[in-house]
């Protein structure tokens, strides 16, 4: 574990955690290492997508001096709704009765961990918690809870080629950049997004948790490119095949004041590829992509057959549950819901 990462956790008895999103920082600006969150210049959420969360403008200027030291009332109200939406997630999905739960790699997901770890030893002590990177990692042993690595659960469970259960993970909690109207998500902002797959795979439920913000009707919305982590040599082959594909100005991600070119858990690169807003998935028969216009499924797919392309941020098609009633073994991602916490304190819920 990086000891440098910030400790999470206020205090063993309460499990609060004073910065949720501390313990996904603290690698060198050089590395992602799904903890780098603080994207690079080019990778912005649109203004009018932050400013939701504003309830007024200052009106007293003398105030300017003491309010400066203060949180942002925006960044409490984000912070709260993510809360919310969290634990509304596990009261209605998390059971003692679970041997693996899945956690992502989001801030977010701090508030699930947080909520999880309020149940007590009599509950947790039953249970490994996979992560899917290495904040994850630390967010889990910070909270007092007992990890488990993909390539371990794999050994732990066994091989059994006759089974027909390819889901040992009983549910997994995880945000996402965007979500559309039929729960295809945009992931991969931390960097994080073949691990996430991976897990996801191997869930039988992924629950996403967000703040209101990250709902849109269609993705590319609000979130404006599409991660795709790619082989290191492969990058600037990569780049110019997503440029033949419509993406306008895909770009190598960076990190840190000298833009030092963003390395993964995985030891990949990461391009961040704009497209135009996608469309939804039912919406198939008016994809055009010799002008750039695509549903989700077809977008995955095409930038998957790229050569040097490890995998890709979106997480559409089917879901866990579909994937083991249908017995079928292509990957099942997608999550079966969505909460989304408002600056209000109230919760919607998608799925």
């Amino acid at each position: 574990m990086n000891s440098s990462l910030p400790r999470a956790v206020t205090s063993t008895s309460t499990r609060r955690f004073a910065n949720p999103r501390a313990v996904f920082r603290g690698c060198p600006a050089s590395t992602a290492r799904c903890t780098q969150l603080v994207a690079a210049p080019h990778i912005r959420l649109s203004l009018n997508r932050l400013v939701t969360f504003s309830t007024s403008t200052r009106k007293n200027k003398g105030k300017e001096g003491a309010m400066a030291s203060a949180p942002a009332p925006t960044t409490n109200l984000i912070e709260s709704a993510k809360r919310a939406a969290c634990r509304q997630a596990v009261a209605d999905y998390f059971s003692p009765s679970f041997t693996y739960v899945g956690i992502g790699s989001g801030s977010t997901v701090a508030y699930v961990v947080e909520a999880i770890a309020e149940q007590g030893p009599s509950v947790t002590s039953k249970m490994k918690f996979v992560p899917t990177g290495s904040g994850s990692t630390a967010l889990i042993r910070n909270a007092g809870l007992s990890v488990l690595q993909v390539p371990d659960l794999l050994l732990e469970v066994g091989f059994h080629p006759e089974s027909t259960d390819h889901q040992p993970i009983d549910i997994y909690f995880d945000g996402a950049d965007e979500v559309d109207a039929e729960l295809n998500c945009i992931k991969g902002g931390g960097a994080c997004h073949f691990q996430e797959k991976l897990v996801s795979r191997l869930s039988k439920r992924f629950i996403c948790v967000a703040d209101s913000r990250k709902k849109a009707g269609r993705l590319l919305t609000g979130w404006t490119y599409v991660p795709v982590e790619v082989s290191p040599m492969g990058a600037e082959y990569v780049r110019r095949e997503l440029l033949r594909l419509g993406s306008a100005d895909p770009k190598i991600r960076t990190s840190g004041p000298t833009f030092i070119r963003t390395i993964t858990d995985n030891h990949n690169h990461i391009i961040d590829a704009p497209f135009k807003t996608l469309l939804l998935n039912s919406e198939a028969d008016k994809a055009d992509p010799s002008n750039g216009i695509w549903t989700p499924d077809a977008l995955l797919a095409r930038i998957k057959n790229i050569f040097g392309v490890l995998e890709v941020g979106i997480f559409s098609g089917l879901n866990g549950p579909q994937v083991a009633q249908l017995g079928t073994d292509v990957e099942g991602v997608k999550p079966v819901k969505a909460y989304f916490g408002r600056p209000d304190g109230q919760v919607e819920t998608l799925g």
